[in-house]
């Protein structure tokens, strides 16, 4: 987020959204796909942020709410291992806040 847009109101940030067109256009590069990564380094060093990939890399093609996961390790440094399953849809999500709900029902003393 540019500084000079940080803690504006609502109202004055969408006003001002075309601001940002030419670094989102800057990033963008032929061949290459925009993409937000988390990242966690050996140290515990942790960064999110928004970076761009190649057309071919693991997380160029997820589907819709798949997370995706990459292992670059010592063994793993040529051929990175990656670990992509569904993310939290609709369904799920759903699913899981109906199961905590009951959880939640239970330590309050309801017989389901």
């Amino acid at each position: 987020m540019p500084e000079a847009l940080r803690g504006v109101g609502v109202d004055e940030f969408m006003a001002r959204l075309a601001e940002l067109d030419a670094p989102m256009k800057a990033k963008l590069q032929p061949g290459r796909l925009l993409r937000y990564v988390a990242k966690l380094e050996a140290g515990g060093k942790a960064s999110v942020g928004l970076v761009t990939l190649p057309a071919d890399h693991a997380f160029a093609h997820i589907r819709l709410t798949d997370n995706v996961v990459q292992f670059t390790t010592r063994r793993y440094a040529q051929n990175p291992l990656v670990v992509q399953g569904p993310g939290a849809g609709p369904e799920v999500t759903a699913a899981g806040v109906f199961s905590d709900l009951l959880r939640v029902a239970v330590a309050l003393g309801a017989r389901l």
